[in-house]
């Protein structure tokens, strides 16, 4: 049999005109696809309908996917396909694809800024009218169900929350001379590392997280910018980062830190999370900027850091705002069956059939995920397994003092935001390095937007 080859266009128009189609079916009386509607409640009840397997498509944590399918198959006995990638660009290129060969797609993950994409391309379905799905929303923090919520229906299930912080190694912040009391403003990070670079504590006392990425290098810019108090576009995504704006100060004062004061490692333009964490646990930084508050978990693991026990976090200066995002488990419109690949959505971001949070509880204990659902995060065996490797208190108040990602940049939720940030990290690597001044990286990345909106 010849293979026609199928564009991603063709594969949207073919389905909008099926629902469409459907749409009309229900207005005349027709009534509904037979399985979406359910009895209310009912995380641990059966749907009526029959299926061979169902599928997860998501990017490799661990072996999370190992466990939970293993729970979900024990369960119920349903196979359960697992499509992993090695991590989130190679996710996001698989998950299209599938969509674009029109293969089925039960579940899958999604980081902030790829939500609206799935939502327009119609990869992704809304939740509103599964059974038991307000009982979700009733718990989700603030911030999850905020970010869920677009044109006022639900896309996903939490799979966590995310912090940008700081962090600094306790002892060699007192070899500095400021035991117990790490910077309250910008300034004075600047000044207790030039101090200890000067009484050569640390050549390079400041880390950044400044590798390019999605939400990396971009993310610790637009941290500094929240705390600032300014954003990168406005409500209509006109760029914010003009002569005299926040963007362009937030930006002198990280390129300096590189090319005027010296105090920056200059491989952090080369390193993303993990790799920076891994980095700062040598020992041989004061302080770690601005990365995912669940990494404190690798640098107070003995197991895994040199410095264990000597890593605090520490929020950003001032009032402490900082930027806060929720990444979803989302149900896919082009489910095999929608009654268990809402089961198996629910295992992946809401509660298994004994009634428990199992994946939430599980991350938040051993991986240090921050919950998206109040009642996990502020549970007593929660607080408990993360007191050994955390402040609780501090890390808690971060998230207090929190700024919706999408208040700070609304692009984040437009489908061409992700084009864009190519250009972004092009840019913001020249200007860090010294190849292209401030005021020529934020016109061009101005530009870049304007040119990407059409």
């Amino acid at each position: 049999m010849t293979k026609v080859k199928t564009s991603l266009e063709d594969v949207l128009i073919a389905r909008r005109n099926f629902l469409k189609a459907l749409a009309a079916v229900g207005a005349a009386g027709g009534g509904v696809l037979p399985g979406i509607s359910f009895a209310e409640g009912a995380y641990s009840a059966r749907p009526d309908s029959d299926v061979d397997q169902i599928n997860l498509v998501v990017w490799q944590y661990g072996n999370i996917y190992d466990e939970i399918a293993a729970k979900f198959e024990a369960d119920w006995g349903i196979p359960v396909e697992k499509v992993i990638e090695p991590n989130i660009e190679p996710q996001i290129a698989k998950l299209t694809t599938m969509f674009a060969a029109g293969e089925d797609i039960d579940t899958f993950v999604s980081i902030l800024s790829t939500m609206a994409s799935y939502i327009d391309q119609g990869i992704a379905a809304p939740l509103d009218d599964l059974p038991g799905v307000q009982d979700y929303i009733d718990d989700m923090t603030s911030l999850a169900r905020s970010t869920a919520t677009v044109d006022g229906k639900l896309w996903g299930l939490p799979y966590l929350s995310i912090a940008w912080a700081f962090a600094y190694n306790d002892e060699l912040l007192g070899k500095a001379g400021f035991a117990g009391k790490p910077f309250g403003s910008w300034e004075e990070l600047t000044e207790q590392c030039l101090k200890a670079k000067a009484d050569g504590i640390s050549t390079y006392p400041l880390l950044w997280v400044g590798g390019p990425a999605l939400e990396t290098l971009p993310g610790t810019w637009f941290s500094q910018v929240c705390n600032r108090g300014g954003r990168i576009f406005d409500e209509d995504m006109n760029p914010e980062m003009g002569p005299g704006s926040i963007a362009r100060e937030a930006l002198q004062y990280f390129r300096d830190s590189f090319i005027k004061h010296e105090i920056a490692d200059p491989d952090s333009l080369n390193l993303k999370f993990l790799p920076a964490v891994k980095v700062f646990n040598t020992g041989k930084h004061l302080y770690l900027g601005t990365f995912h508050n669940y990494f404190m978990n690798q640098m107070n693991d003995p197991a895994q850091s040199p410095i264990a026990g000597k890593g605090r976090i520490h929020g950003l200066p001032g009032d402490g705002a900082t930027l806060v995002a929720t990444w979803y488990y989302m149900l896919s419109d082009a489910t095999r069956n929608r009654e268990w690949a809402w089961k198996m959505l629910q295992y992946l971001g809401g509660k298994t059939k004994d009634g428990v949070y199992t994946q939430a509880l599980s991350l938040a204990k051993s991986s240090m995920l921050y919950p998206g659902y109040t009642s996990v995060a502020q549970s007593a065996e929660v607080r408990e397994a993360w007191s050994d490797r955390v402040d609780v208190d501090v890390l808690n108040q971060i998230f207090a003092s929190g700024v919706n990602y999408e208040r700070v940049v609304p692009a984040v939720t437009e489908p061409w935001y992700s084009k864009w940030n190519e250009q972004l990290n092009l840019e913001l690597t020249a200007c860090l390095k010294g190849q292209i001044s401030v005021d020529v990286a934020c016109d061009n990345i101005a530009a870049a937007a304007i040119a990407a909106k059409r």
